[in-house]
C-alpha cells in the first residue's frame, strides 16, 4: 500500500478515535468537547513536529526540538508570567519567554566561537528544568491550583472552544499556520545546510540571517501554541525522524509529512491520556513516555 495512503489512514483513524473513545458516554456536549480536543491536537501536534523538523534541519542535530532547546519551557514561563501579571494566558508573554530562552541557549552554545551542538542540547535541557521550576514558583505565588501548573508544564487539550472564545483561537491558529507556510519557503536552504555549513556558505546561503529568521518565527509559533495547550514535549523530536524515514531527508516532503504525523501522534497520545487512568493525565506524560527512550536511543547513536 502507498505510504501516503497509510499516513492519511492513520490520521483519519486518530481523528475518529479522538472523537469516539473516552471514559464518558457520547452525547452532544461530550462530542463538542472532543471535537475541540481534536482540533487543538491537530494544530498543536502539527506545529510542534513541523518546528522540530525545521530546527533539526537548521542545526543539523537530530536531538534538537522546541522542548530540548528550552523554547517550549521558556514559552510556559512567559505564559505563567502573563497569568500572574495580566491574569490570562497571553501569547505575547509566551512568545517573549520562548524567544528569550532560545536566544540564551543559542548564545551559550556559541560562547567559544562556533556552534557546539552538544552544548546546545545541554544548555537547552538545563534551561527547561530551570523554567519549569520558575513556572511552579510563579503559579504557586499567584495562587493557582496545582493542576493548572501541571497542565501548563505538560500540556492539556481539554479546552472547550465555544462562542465565547472561538475567534480568539481561530485568529491564533490562522496566524500560526501562516507562519508555518512562511517557514516552509526555506526548504531549499535547509536542504543545502544539511550538506554542511561550508557548502551552504559557498552556495550563497546567508546562514546568520536564516538562523535569525527561523529562531524568531519558531519562537512566535511555539509561544502561541504553548499559550493555547501548554508545553508538550518530544513531539518535535520523535515525529520528524519518522517522517524522514518514510519520505526521505528532503524538506519539501518531510516537513508537510511531519505536520500530518505530528497531529496523528498527538491525537493518539491524547486519547491514551484520557483512558489510561480514572483521572485524566496531561498529554505530555504520554508523549514523554515515548519520547525519552527515543531521545536516549538517538543520543547513543
Amino acid at each position: 500500500m502507498n505510504k501516503y495512503l497509510i499516513v492519511t489512514a492513520l490520521f483519519v483513524l486518530a481523528v475518529i478515535t479522538g472523537l469516539l473513545i473516552g471514559p464518558a458516554p457520547l452525547d452532544s456536549t461530550i462530542l463538542q468537547l472532543r471535537l475541540s480536543r481534536v482540533v487543538l491536537g491537530i494544530f498543536a501536534g502539527g506545529i510542534m513536529a513541523f518546528c522540530g523538523g525545521i530546527l533539526q534541519g537548521l542545526f543539523g542535530n537530530p536531538l534538537v526540538e522546541p522542548y530540548t532547546l528550552g523554547s517550549a519551557s521558556g514559552a510556559a514561563l512567559g505564559a505563567a508570567c502573563g497569568i500572574l501579571f495580566v491574569g490570562i494566558l497571553n501569547p505575547l508573554f509566551a512568545f517573549l519567554g520562548s524567544l528569550g530562552v532560545g536566544f540564551f541557549v543559542y548564545t551559550i552554545a556559541r560562547m567559544e566561537g562556533g556552534l557546539l551542538r552538544d552544548r546546545l542540547i545541554l544548555a537547552g535541557v538545563v534551561m527547561s528544568f530551570l523554567c519549569s521550576a520558575l513556572v511552579m514558583l510563579i503559579m504557586v505565588m499567584g495562587g493557582r491550583e496545582l493542576y493548572e501548573v501541571l497542565y501548563l508544564l505538560m500540556g492539556y487539550l481539554g479546552v472547550i472552544i465555544d462562542a465565547s472564545n472561538r475567534w480568539y483561537y481561530i485568529v491564533l491558529m490562522v496566524v500560526s499556520l501562516g507562519l508555518v507556510g512562511f517557514l516552509y519557503r526555506y526548504y531549499r536552504e535547509l536542504d543545502i545546510i544539511s550538506q554542511g555549513i561550508e557548502t551552504a556558505a559557498g552556495l550563497g546561503v546567508n546562514i546568520e540571517r536564516l538562523s535569525l529568521i527561523i529562531f524568531v518565527v519558531t519562537s512566535l509559533i511555539i509561544g502561541i501554541t504553548v499559550s493555547m495547550v501548554g508545553a508538550i514535549g518530544f513531539v518535535g523530536l520523535v515525529v520528524p525522524h519518522i517522517s524522514k524515514l518514510l519520505f526521505g531527508a528532503k524538506h519539501l516532503r518531510s516537513l508537510p509529512a511531519s505536520f500530518l504525523l505530528g497531529a496523528t501522534f498527538l491525537l493518539f497520545a491524547d486519547t491514551l491520556a484520557r483512558v489510561l487512568t480514572v483521572y485524566e493525565l496531561p498529554v505530555g506524560v504520554v508523549t514523554s513516555i515515548v519520547g525519552v527512550p527515543f531521545f536516549i536511543y538517538l543520543y547513543r547513536r
